[in-house]
């Protein structure tokens, strides 16, 4: 029977069943390397007060080195320890793993803290490494758009809203718009952690220690700015769990959004875009089907984020001060976030540079013209129409055209001048869709030379990323 670091006041073992609810191995041993971090730390800085010899530290400092080694995940979205089920989580393990290497001197490491305020600095200490992992890997999947970019090179498309074709726009001005949006998931990531750089432990149970205790020091060798102002605080407190699942929320919203347009993108009704046979599947049923089944999981787990976050906001808001055993419940949700995140932004990274600009992206402009109606309304401006005015104009323009079933570029001069005396020949020059993207002149518009300059900006960028 495996031992447990309590029980000396209980007379009977736990029931099996209570054992099986209790006991989070197998979710909270995701936690063992940056514990092992934790331990490390806290032994130097018992030796540093008395409280252990130096050569007990270096005993205990080379044992959990070799202990680390021994347990390292061979796949990174694995726990390592989920099949040590009769262990009642990470902190014991690790424990009971230093006993048989270094024998009783063990027992000292847990002098001075307990596993609330242990567990809440490992899941900090994985945490801050998990998100500078992931950033690296947004940051990868910018480059994979911006690259995509690139290759739209002149392809011009109609940008949409109410899923309406509305204006012309390059395809890589499209593209672009993710990337300031991920840009914007990088830094709300990046900000989250100025909030993780206290360290809790010292705070014990609730109330700290009465052992001449150094946390500045722990928090020193793990990389902390501080320690925790109020000892309750720091262990009853998950704000910056939240944190994070918000800012992977916001982050998914967005991946979800740029999954949808490649779905539409890649449709028979769209053909902008064509996916590599090595990131699409195929139909059990229809020999012809290529799907776009990325970007449709990325649509789906999206919701999966989102309740993460939903069910860690509920799960904290009626907590009293100070642990509470409620909060072990916090683990399966972060995780399961961190690493479906770092999978999802590495699929659509592989999938997006695989991905190619369809041959005829530019046949979209041969069925019909009334995209450039605001083409139409602001050369009518130009001409000192004022902007309701030539808006009503260029309305009853539209509705005559769709009326008598013809485009606008087969109307003639003459009904065109029935709307408006300012309309003259120059206004057919308006039915092309690359030149309505070059007479967009303000900043960040999708002129050609405003893409262009973007995409510099970023390449360099994302280089220093």
């Amino acid at each position: 029977m495996a031992k447990k670091l309590w029980g000396g006041r209980f007379s009977k073992e736990l029931n099996p069943t209570v054992k099986c609810f209790t006991y989070s191995l197998a979710v909270d041993g995701e936690l063992f390397q940056a514990e092992i971090q934790v331990n490390q730390a806290h032994a130097k800085m018992l030796a540093r007060v008395g409280l252990l010899t130096a050569s007990e530290a270096r005993k205990i400092v080379v044992a959990l080195a070799q202990i680390g080694k021994n347990f390292r995940a061979k796949d990174p979205h694995k726990n390592p320890l989920a099949a040590y089920k009769e262990i009642e989580d990470v902190h014991t393990f690790i424990q009971l793993e230093l006993e048989k290497k270094v024998g009783a001197l063990a027992k000292k490491i847990h002098t001075g803290r307990s596993r609330n305020d242990l567990v809440v600095t490992s899941t900090l200490v994985y945490l801050k490494e998990k998100i500078a992992l992931i950033n690296v890997k947004i940051a990868g999947l910018q480059k994979a758009i911006v690259g995509f970019a690139g290759k739209a090179g002149k392809a011009v498309v109609p940008g949409l809203t109410h899923l309406h074709r509305a204006q012309p726009v390059l395809l890589a001005h499209q593209l672009l718009a993710y990337v300031g949006m991920l840009e914007r998931d990088r830094e709300r990531l990046l900000d989250a952690l100025k909030r993780m750089q206290k360290l809790p432990l010292g705070a014990a149970a609730l109330a700290g220690s009465s052992l001449k205790l150094d946390p500045k020091y722990v928090a020193r060798q793990l990389g902390f700015s501080g320690v925790v102002e109020n000892s309750i605080d720091a262990v009853s407190d998950r704000d910056f769990v939240l944190e994070t699942l918000s800012a992977f929320s916001i982050l998914w919203a967005h991946l979800s959004r740029l999954a949808e347009d490649f779905v539409l993108w890649s449709s028979e009704t769209f053909r902008y875009i064509r996916l590599d046979d090595s990131v699409a599947t195929g139909s059990s049923l229809m020999p012809q089907k290529k799907n776009p089944d990325v970007f449709e999981l990325v649509r789906g787990r999206a919701g999966v984020i989102f309740g993460h976050l939903l069910s860690s906001l509920t799960l904290l808001k009626g907590l009293p001060l100070a642990y509470n055993r409620d909060l072990q419940e916090d683990k399966p949700a972060l995780f399961d976030a961190v690493h479906k995140t770092a999978l999802a932004l590495e699929a659509l990274r592989v999938t997006i540079s695989g991905t190619a600009v369809a041959e005829g992206v530019r046949d979209w402009a041969a069925g019909e013209d009334f995209i450039y109606a605001t083409d139409l309304l602001e050369f009518l401006v130009e001409k000192d129409v004022p902007f309701r005015e030539a808006h009503e104009t260029v309305g009853a323009l539209v509705r005559y055209a769709l009326g008598r079933g013809k485009k606008l570029e087969k109307l003639s001069l003459k009904e065109f001048q029935r709307f408006s005396p300012k309309f003259d020949r120059r206004a057919y020059l308006l039915f092309d869709p690359w030149a309505s993207v070059n007479r967009k002149k303000t900043p960040g518009s999708t002129h050609p030379a405003e893409v262009k300059k973007w995409l510099r900006f970023w390449k360099k960028k994302l280089k220093r990323a």
